[in-house]
C-alpha cells in the first residue's frame, strides 16, 4: 500500500485556532459592537451592555432590569502570498464571514445578576485558488465555535463584584487541500519524485470535516477602586475538543502522466497511464477510501485585565492587557486515521508561543446618551516563524477602531464600529514541516500579506 505522508493528510484537522484568519489567530474579538468601537477594551471598564458577560462576567451586576443585546459583525479579510521562485502573487478568496453575537441579562433590587450569552470566540474561513503552490497544505480551511455561556454574578461588597458559569462549546472544522504525488511512495523506499514526477503534480483532493463538544468554565472580577477609578479581570479556561470519528473523503484527479516503457510500477515495465495504476488507491482495500480521522484540538485559555479611568469631562479612558495560552495548548497535534490510512497517524509539530494584545479605548460622551468611541490595539502574533501557513498565516497586527452608540424610542439602543487590522506581512511556507530541526530559513519560502476591515452592528434594549 501506498504511503501517502501523514502531514499531507492530517493538516486538514489543524484548523481549530486560532485562528487566527486570526486568534490570536483563529480567535476573535467581535463579540460585541461597543467593545469593537473600543478597540476591545471591555474588561477593567465594561460597555453597559450584557456582552459584559463575555468581556467581564462579574460587570453583569452594573446592568438594571432584563436586558437584551444582539448584533453580528461582518469580516472581510484581504491577503496574497508572494512565492520567491517566481514573484507570482496568489491572492486570497477568503469569504466575508459575519459571527453573531446574542447576550440576555437580568439584574433585580438585590445583589444578584443572571444571563447567558451566545458567542464565537474562534472561527473564521481562509481559501485560497486553485494555482496556489500552498493547496497542498490548504485551498480551504474553515473553523467555527459556538460557546454558550450561562452567568451568575455577584456583588459581595458595595461597587465590587465576581461572575461567572460553564462553557459549553460546539466546534466545527472543514478542509479541502490537494494532496501532491511526488512524495508518495508506490514501494517501501521510493518516492515517485525519485522516478521523475515532478513536485507539485496534483493527483486527489482530500476534504475532511469533524464535529466536537466540550466543555470549560469563564470567570471574571470587577471593581471600583475610587470614584473614577475602575478594575477589572477574566479567565476563560481552555476548552479542549475531540474530534471523534471525523470524515476524511478523498476524489481523484487527473494527472495526465502516461509511464513510459521500463518503468518499474507495470508488469513487464510496459507503457500505461498513471492514472489507472492510481486509481486503485481510491476503490476498496485502498488508502484514499472514505473514513473516519481523530484529533484533538485545544482552544487555549485567555486572561484579560484592564483599568478604566473616567475623571475627564464625559470621557472614559481604558487600557486593556490581553493574553492567550497557545504556547501549552498548541505544541502538538495528534492524528489518527481510523481506516486504510492508519499507517500515517502521527504528530504534526506546531510550537506556538502565547500571544498578547495591548489595547486602548476611549469613549466620549456627547449628550443625550450618544456617545463616540476610538481605539488601538496591538496583537503580537502566536505562531512561530517556521508556523507561518496558508492555514493560519499568523503575524503581528495593529487594531485600529471608531464607533458610536445612539439610543432611540427609550428603551432601545444602536452601536455600530469600524475596525481596521494592519500589519507589515510575514514570510512564511506552503511546504511541510516534518521535524524541528527544519528551520524557518529552510522552510520559508514566500510573503504573505493580510489586512482586514470588520464593520460590527448591534442593537440593545432595555425592559
Amino acid at each position: 500500500m501506498m504511503n501517502l505522508g501523514r502531514a499531507s493528510l492530517a493538516l486538514a484537522l489543524i484548523f481549530g485556532l486560532q485562528a487566527s484568519a486570526r486568534a490570536q489567530a483563529f480567535g476573535l474579538n467581535e463579540i460585541g459592537t461597543c467593545a469593537v468601537g473600543r478597540a476591545h477594551t471591555g474588561t477593567g471598564s465594561p460597555c453597559a451592555d450584557p456582552s459584559v458577560i463575555y468581556w467581564n462576567p462579574a460587570a453583569a451586576t452594573l446592568l438594571k432590569k432584563w436586558t437584551v443585546y444582539a448584533g453580528a459583525a461582518a469580516i472581510s479579510v484581504s491577503g496574497d502570498y508572494t512565492a520567491d521562485s517566481s514573484a507570482g502573487v496568489f491572492p486570497s478568496i477568503a469569504p466575508t464571514a459575519f459571527p453573531p453575537h446574542l447576550f440576555v441579562n437580568y439584574k433585580g433590587a438585590g445583589k444578584w445578576a443572571a444571563g447567558v450569552g451566545l458567542y464565537i470566540p474562534y472561527g473564521l474561513t481562509s481559501q485560497w485558488r486553485e494555482n496556489f503552490p500552498g493547496r497542498f497544505l490548504a485551498l480551504k480551511s474553515s473553523l467555527l465555535t459556538f460557546y454558550a455561556q450561562p452567568n451568575v454574578a455577584y456583588e459581595f461588597t458595595p461597587g465590587w463584584s465576581i461572575g461567572g458559569g460553564p462553557v459549553i462549546g460546539y466546534s466545527r472544522v472543514e478542509l479541502t487541500q490537494a494532496l501532491d504525488l511526488a512524495p508518495v511512495s508506490p514501494s517501501p523506499g521510493v518516492t515517485f519524485g525519485q522516478l521523475g514526477i515532478p513536485p507539485g503534480t496534483e493527483f486527489a483532493r482530500a476534504t475532511l470535516k469533524g464535529n466536537a463538544t466540550a466543555l470549560g468554565v469563564h470567570v471574571g472580577l470587577h471593581g471600583r477602586l475610587t470614584p473614577t477609578i475602575q478594575l477589572g479581570a477574566r479567565y476563560l479556561s481552555e476548552v479542549r475538543f475531540k474530534y471523534d470519528g471525523s470524515d476524511a473523503r478523498f476524489q481523484q484527479r487527473p494527472t495526465g502522466i502516461v509511464l513510459p516503457e521500463g518503468n518499474p510500477l507495470t508488469p513487464g515495465g510496459v507503457s500505461a497511464p498513471l492514472d489507472g495504476i492510481l486509481a486503485a488507491q481510491f476503490a476498496s482495500g485502498g488508502a484514499l477510501v472514505a473514513q473516519g480521522v481523530s484529533t484533538t484540538i485545544e482552544h487555549p485559555a485567555q486572561v484579560q485585565a484592564g483599568v478604566g479611568f473616567s475623571g475627564l469631562p464625559n470621557t472614559l479612558v481604558s487600557v486593556d492587557y490581553f493574553w492567550v495560552g497557545f504556547g501549552s495548548a498548541f505544541r502538538e497535534l495528534p492524528v489518527t486515521f481510523e481506516g486504510p490510512a492508519a499507517a500515517n497517524n502521527g504528530v504534526l509539530i506546531q510550537d506556538y508561543d502565547n500571544a498578547w494584545a495591548i489595547r486602548a479605548g476611549l469613549e466620549y460622551s456627547l449628550g443625550r446618551g450618544v456617545t463616540a468611541r476610538g481605539g488601538y490595539s496591538y496583537v503580537r502574533a502566536a505562531a512561530p516563524p517556521e508556523t507561518v501557513t496558508p492555514l493560519l498565516p499568523d503575524m503581528d497586527r495593529r487594531h485600529y477602531t471608531l464607533g458610536f452608540g445612539v439610543p432611540f424610542m427609550n428603551r432601545y439602543w444602536l452601536d455600530a464600529a469600524y475596525l481596521r487590522v494592519d500589519t507589515d506581512g510575514r514570510r512564511g511556507r506552503v511546504v511541510e514541516r516534518e521535524s524541528r530541526a527544519q528551520s524557518a530559513s529552510d522552510l520559508n519560502g514566500g510573503f504573505y500579506s493580510f489586512t482586514a476591515n470588520i464593520f460590527s452592528l448591534s442593537v440593545g434594549a432595555q425592559f
